[in-house]
C-alpha cells in the first residue's frame, strides 16, 4: 500500500493542511480521531485542490507547457496594433538588405546589433514587415517562461519556476519589449539561459559539457547585446556563494574566455560611440524608475519583498531570492553607475533583468499557500493591466507614430508629388512603410541606405534639390519634434526649408505627436495654413 506522506510534490511541508489528533487507546495502541469539525471540510476542499494542482505541475514539463501557453498568449496580443517606432522600422529596413549589404552598413553604423539583423535576415528574408520580425521576441520572451520554470526546478523547487514563469508575463515592461522588432526580447533570453546554465554547472561542474554549454549562452548573449554582460556581475556572486575554489576558478577561466571571444566585437562597437552619444548622464529617477516600471506597483512589488526577507529561514527560497537580486539589481546600478562618466543608460539595455525580479519574487512560492500566491498574481495583473493595455495602443503605444505618418502620405497623395524630410533622418518613415510613398518622388534622395551604406540614404546638394522642385506643384514634407541630443539643424536642412518657404505655400497640416506632415503647394493665391483636419486639399 502506499503511504501518505502529507509533503507536497516537490518535497516541502505545506503548513496550515489538516492535522489528525493522536490520542492513546485504553489498549496503549494509536488510532486517529479526525479533528474537530466546522469550517475545515471547506478548507479540506482547498487543501486537496492545491495538493492535485501541486502534483500536476510536477509532472515533467506541464508547469513549462503551461507557461509558455500563457507567455504566447499575452504576448501575441495585439502585437501588430501600436506603430512601430523609430528603432523598428530601422529593423525593417536593414534586414530587408542583402548579407553583404547588412555587413557593409555594420562597418560603420549598428556594429552592436549586427548578430540581430543578420538573424531576422536569415530566418524572415528581405520581404518582412514589422510584425514578423515582433512575432520573433514573442517567440523569445515565451522561451525565457519555459527557461525560468526550468530555473526554478534546477533551484530545487518546481513551484517557484512555476510561480517565476507566471511573473514574467504578468510584466507589463516583458510585454513591451516581447512586443518590439528588436533584439531586446532576445537578450533576455539568452541572459535567462546563461543563468539556467551557471546553476547546472555549479550543481554538476565535473560535466564539461555544462561548462561549454555556459561558455556559448555567455557569448550569445554578449552577440546580441554587449551590455548584457554586466550580468556576470551576478553570477560571479552566486559562484562564491555557493561553490568550491575549484569550481570558482573554473568559472573565472569560462567568463573570461567568453568575454575573449567577444572582445573584437567590444572593441569595434565602442569605435561607433556616437551611436549613444545622445544619451544624457541619468538622473536617479532614471534608475529606480526602471524598477517601478517593471510592474507598475510599486508598493506591491515593495511589501512582497519585505515579505520574502522576513520569511528568510521560515519558508522564502533563499537561492532564488538571493539569485534573482542580483541578476536583477546589479547590472542596472552598474550601467547607471557607468554613466555618470559615459552615458550609456537606457531602460530597454537593461530588460534583460527583468526575468531577475521574476526570480526574486517567485521565492515566495515555498513561503505562502497556493491560495495567496495567487493573491499575489492579481494584484499584480490587475496593477499592470493599465500599462498592458498602454503599451498596445494604436498611435503611441511604442510612443511615435510612423504608421499614421505613412497613412496621411498613402492617402493624400497624388501622381506627381515630391516628399521632403526635414531633417533627412525623418526618411525613417519611410523605411517603416516603403509602400506608402510610391506615389511620390523623394526629391532630396542620391543614393539610398542601401547604395551608400548608411541608415538614411545621401542626399543632393541643394541646388540638386531646387532643380527637382522647380518641377512639381506639390510638396509633402515629414518633420517632427527634436529628439533627445539632437542639436540646430545644420546647412543642408536649412536651405531646404528656404527653398520650400520662398517658392511654396503651406496649404494643409496634420499633427501627429511627435511628427507633422504639410503640404506645401505652389500657388501665390494660398496663404496660410488651412485646418481642415487633413494634411489633403
Amino acid at each position: 500500500m502506499t503511504q501518505t506522506t502529507g509533503r507536497e510534490p516537490d518535497g516541502t511541508v505545506p503548513t496550515g493542511l489538516k492535522r489528525e489528533a493522536i490520542v492513546p487507546a485504553p489498549s496503549g495502541a494509536t488510532v486517529r480521531t479526525a479533528a474537530p469539525q466546522g469550517r475545515r471540510p471547506r478548507l479540506d476542499r482547498l487543501d486537496r485542490l492545491e495538493e492535485r494542482g501541486y502534483e500536476l505541475l510536477a509532472r515533467p514539463w506541464r508547469a513549462e507547457a503551461l507557461v509558455a501557453l500563457i507567455c504566447v498568449t499575452v504576448f501575441s496580443w495585439w502585437v501588430g496594433r501600436p506603430s512601430p517606432w523609430w528603432d523598428e522600422a530601422v529593423t525593417r529596413d536593414v534586414t530587408s538588405r542583402p548579407t553583404s549589404e547588412i555587413l557593409d552598413l555594420t562597418e560603420h553604423v549598428d556594429l552592436v546589433h549586427a548578430s540581430y539583423y543578420l538573424l531576422v535576415h536569415g530566418l524572415l528574408g528581405a520581404s518582412a514587415t514589422i510584425t514578423p520580425i515582433r512575432l520573433l521576441s514573442v517567440a523569445a520572451a515565451t522561451v525565457t517562461g519555459v527557461l525560468l520554470v526550468r530555473l526554478g526546478r534546477e533551484l530545487g523547487s518546481g513551484r517557484v519556476g512555476f510561480l517565476a514563469g507566471l511573473l514574467w508575463v504578468v510584466a507589463p515592461l516583458a510585454s513591451r519589449y516581447a512586443q518590439e522588432a528588436r533584439p531586446y526580447a532576445m537578450v533576455a533570453m539568452m541572459a535567462t539561459a546563461s543563468t539556467l546554465a551557471l546553476v547546472r554547472v555549479c550543481r554538476k561542474p565535473w560535466r564539461r559539457t555544462r561548462w561549454a554549454v555556459y561558455g556559448v549562452c555567455l557569448v550569445g548573449l554578449g552577440l546580441f547585446n554587449v551590455i548584457g554582460l554586466t550580468l556576470l556581475a551576478s553570477h560571479v556572486c552566486y559562484v562564491l556563494a555557493t561553490s568550491a575554489r575549484r569550481v570558482r576558478l573554473r568559472w573565472y577561466l569560462s567568463a573570461g574566455l567568453a568575454v575573449a571571444l567577444l572582445s573584437p566585437l567590444l572593441y569595434f562597437s565602442s569605435q561607433q560611440s556616437a551611436q549613444v552619444a545622445w544619451l544624457p548622464v541619468p538622473a536617479l529617477n532614471r534608475l529606480y524608475g526602471f524598477f517601478q516600471a517593471e510592474y507598475e506597483v510599486t508598493w506591491a512589488l515593495v511589501a512582497l519583498l519585505v515579505l520574502a526577507f522576513a520569511g528568510i529561514g521560515r519558508g522564502t527560497h533563499n537561492p532564488a531570492l538571493a539569485l534573482g537580486l542580483t541578476w536583477s539589481v546589479l547590472p542596472p546600478v552598474l550601467l547607471w553607475t557607468v554613466s555618470q562618466v559615459h552615458p550609456l543608460y537606457d531602460w530597454r539595455y537593461v530588460f534583460f533583468t527583468v526575468p531577475g525580479t521574476a526570480l526574486a519574487l517567485a521565492s515566495l512560492a515555498t513561503l505562502l499557500r497556493a491560495r495567496f500566491v495567487v493573491v499575489m498574481l492579481l494584484v499584480l495583473t490587475i496593477g499592470g493591466a493599465h500599462m498592458q493595455s498602454v503599451y498596445r495602443w494604436r498611435a503611441t503605444g511604442h510612443a511615435e507614430n510612423l504608421r499614421g505618418v505613412a497613412e496621411v502620405i498613402e492617402q493624400g497623395a497624388r501622381p506627381g508629388d515630391a516628399v521632403i524630410f526635414l531633417p533627412s533622418s525623418r526618411r525613417v518613415v519611410k523605411l517603416a512603410y516603403p509602400d506608402a510613398f510610391t506615389k511620390v518622388d523623394d526629391v532630396a534622395l542620391a543614393e539610398t541606405g542601401e547604395q551608400s551604406d548608411t541608415l538614411f540614404g545621401v542626399e543632393e546638394p541643394t541646388p540638386e534639390i531646387s532643380k527637382a522642385l522647380r518641377k512639381v506643384t506639390r510638396v509633402w514634407v515629414v518633420t517632427s519634434n527634436a529628439r533627445l541630443g539632437e542639436t540646430a539643424q545644420d546647412k543642408p536642412e536649412t536651405d531646404k526649408e528656404r527653398l520650400l518657404y520662398d517658392h511654396f505655400r503651406v496649404t494643409g497640416m496634420e499633427d501627429l505627436g511627435s511628427y507633422q506632415v504639410e503640404l506645401y503647394q505652389r500657388s501665390s493665391k494660398e496663404a496660410g495654413i488651412v485646418t481642415t483636419g487633413s494634411a489633403s486639399s
